[in-house]
């Protein structure tokens, strides 16, 4: 099989420092470019991410986008004839408005499922099992729940699940609200910021965290969400691939793989990698979609 183009693009948007808007609403019309080689048609499928959360999607040494989101989606399109896979790295509010609009026709960036963001967007089989912790200083008042995080500072990602979760607690409470700080700091400098006191805590995922206490041995500490907290951040534990609600044929074309990925055990051979442990979801997983 033809090995696809990986094109890791830092968006102009971050390096001038200026932020999308976010996601809208609706879907808009989503095309794929089309150019023809040898006689036979081949289709260039965009897709954007944060490339900031390691060992998920992030910028190795090479200056190439990678982790085990990104070497999934590959091996996926390897196996697919017709298409040329394209990664483009901005910042995770481009990446909604982005597949809103058709400018990517898949986000990538370890995205949970919600119902909301589902009215809006097509979802793969999942690909991952994720679960999250709370982060917070060594030798600081223990964070487990969100009553627990009354009153602290918290630093996130615009438009992700966990900042959304706690933007729907401080609705809900507003005499117990989170202090929220937006940010699209790699988690090293999140992580960084806890340890030194700039900010109070964090909420990430488990592999995530265990991958950069590997590699950084930061002073914090780590605490499982409640069952009840978790639901709040997410419908299910389960990791997908996002597409325009127009895509249905590609979103179909990208889930036969996945089944195949799981089936050959190279789901498990890529969690294995970058996670040290078989996080590849159950069979039954790969039976129907989402929406």
């Amino acid at each position: 099989m033809k090995r696809n183009k990986l094109v890791s693009i830092a968006a102009i948007t971050v390096a001038l420092g200026v932020l999308a808007t976010g996601c809208a609403g609706g879907s808009g019309s989503s095309k794929s470019d089309s150019k023809s080689s040898g006689g036979m048609k081949t289709v260039t499928v965009k897709a954007g991410t944060g490339a900031n959360v390691k060992p998920y999607t992030y910028v190795g040494d090479d200056n190439e986008t990678t982790g085990y989101d990104v070497e999934v989606l590959k091996e996926v399109f390897d196996r697919l004839d017709g298409y040329d896979l394209q990664i483009e790295v901005t910042d995770i509010p481009s990446v909604f408005s982005g597949v809103t609009s058709g400018t990517y026709q898949i986000g990538v960036n370890n995205f949970s499922y919600n119902e909301e963001r589902a009215k809006s967007y097509l979802y793969s089989y999942p690909y991952d099992k994720i679960g999250y912790v709370f982060i917070t200083k060594k030798g600081a008042p223990e964070v487990k729940t969100f009553a627990d995080a009354a009153g602290k500072s918290f630093e996130g990602q615009s438009g992700v699940s966990v900042t959304t979760a706690i933007e729907s607690w401080n609705e809900k409470n507003p005499d117990k609200k989170i202090d929220i700080t937006y940010t699209d700091a790699d988690t090293a400098i999140t992580l960084q910021h806890i340890e030194d006191g700039t900010t109070d805590l964090a909420i990430i995922d488990v592999a995530m965290y265990n991958a950069y206490q590997k590699e950084y041995n930061y002073d914090v500490v780590a605490n499982q969400i409640s069952d009840e907290d978790a639901k709040a951040i997410a419908d299910n534990s389960y990791a997908y691939y996002i597409f325009p609600k127009d895509q249905e044929e590609l979103r179909d074309k990208v889930d036969e793989q996945l089944k195949e990925l799981k089936k050959d055990g190279t789901l498990s051979k890529l969690s294995q990698k970058y996670f040290g442990q078989d996080t590849a979801p159950e069979d039954d997983q790969f039976e129907k979609t989402p929406n």
